[in-house]
């Protein structure tokens, strides 16, 4: 282009003006959509507020407050009777609060209660939710279902509080592998095991529950599901080497033998082949992609399997899965329905784990009330540091 005097040179600078005015909307909207684009992993901010209760029922509770301590009383005759109750669903919603409510004074004596309460009411404040991790290092006091636990202050159970994502968290310094955050759609494995000398599970029948309640998932290509009905340990380990699966599903029966717990998988006769929990973790060794296990005993299995799932669920996290999801009481098929609804849909939203569980925790109390068991049946173990599942740009 020749510049031929002083109109021409006004008029090119105009067209450079007018370019640039236009690249910096084209800039503007895209900052705009990037922003309207972030995933809740983004949205959401946490304070983190850890509780120990070591072998000498000391407590420390941790926060960036600093650490204060305290003696752990609990008196467990009157939790024995409750938890008997609950195992025959004879409780009501007085006895769960009853409940909950000892399990919240032995665990938040007075200055962790007042510290706990500064960490709500600054978060709040600050528009923050609160990461409460529980450990415990006896594994009798593990088993107590705490996420009945109840604030009187507050007439709130904790486990289904949207603002505190309450999970049992597992402190392994040796092996610090978190949640590789995933693309879209989430790849879910789903694995249901039905030996033929156990218990008769309704294989189809679980099939179809899950494909419904992930159906809309699925049809909007956030959920991508596979599923094994032949539960060899050759047909799983084939199945995770085909693609890199970001979350394993598996129903099926709890068996206890000799003193220990294990997965009632099939051999190719359909008899039951047990596995304990390492052998069980060997099928996720040097698997990077996976960052979620979910166990699950369905209607038909027998009740010891709940148990058995929810002691081999922190042993898992200790071999190196980062998170872990297991049942610590029987559901029905609808409350399985909208467990599978519900948490798969947040993760796939964005939700951290340990916010997707609290998140279904309050959906399921919702719906089938605060007078059931239920809300506090889904138990999250974790050694993840932030729990994320999903990549941000990929939403």
């Amino acid at each position: 282009m020749r510049l031929t005097g002083r109109e021409d040179f006004a008029e090119i600078i105009e067209v450079i003006q007018t370019h640039c005015k236009l690249y910096n909307y084209r800039i503007a909207q895209s900052s705009s959509k990037v922003e309207e684009t972030k995933t809740k992993s983004e949205t959401m901010k946490y304070k983190d507020f850890q509780i120990l209760v070591d072998n000498n029922n000391k407590i420390r509770a941790s926060s960036e407050q600093g650490d204060v301590s305290g003696e752990f009383r609990l008196e467990m005759n009157e939790i024995n009777l409750a938890l008997k109750l609950i195992k025959l669903q004879q409780a009501d919603n007085e006895l769960l609060k009853a409940l909950g409510s000892k399990l919240y004074q032995a665990l938040f004596p007075n200055q962790i209660n007042a510290r706990f309460h500064a960490t709500m009411a600054g978060a709040q404040a600050n528009e923050y939710s609160v990461r409460l991790r529980l450990l415990f290092q006896s594994p009798q006091l593990a088993a107590l279902p705490w996420e009945f636990l109840y604030n009187e202050e507050t007439n709130a159970f904790l486990g289904n509080n949207t603002q505190t994502m309450l999970s049992r968290y597992i402190d392994v310094p040796l092996q610090k592998r978190d949640i590789i955050a995933a693309n879209l759609p989430l790849k879910v494995l789903l694995v249901i095991s039905s030996p033929t000398d156990l218990a008769k599970l309704d294989a189809t029948g679980e099939e179809t529950l899950i494909r419904a309640a992930l159906k809309k998932h699925i049809e909007a290509a956030k959920i991508e599901l596979d599923v094994i009905q032949e539960a060899t340990v050759r047909n799983i380990n084939q199945k995770l080497r085909e693609k890199p699966y970001n979350i394993f599903h598996f129903i099926g029966h709890g068996v206890f033998e000799n003193n220990k717990g294990y997965m009632a998988l099939e051999d190719t006769n359909k008899a039951a082949k047990l596995l304990d929990d390492e052998g069980f973790a060997n099928f996720f060794l040097g698997n990077r992609s996976l960052g979620l296990v979910v166990l699950n005993s369905c209607q038909g299995a027998e009740v010891s399997g709940h148990q058995i799932f929810a002691g081999i669920a922190p042993n898992l996290v200790q071999r190196g899965i980062p998170a872990v999801v297991a049942m610590q009481y029987p559901i029905l098929d609808s409350t399985a329905k909208l467990f599978a609804d519900e948490f798969y849909r947040t993760l796939a939203l964005g939700y951290p784990v340990d916010a997707a569980i609290q998140t279904t925790r309050n959906a399921i109390s919702q719906e089938v009330g605060l007078d059931k068991r239920d809300f506090a049946t889904p138990v999250l173990y974790m050694r993840a540091k932030d729990g994320i599942i999903l990549n941000s740009y990929t939403i």
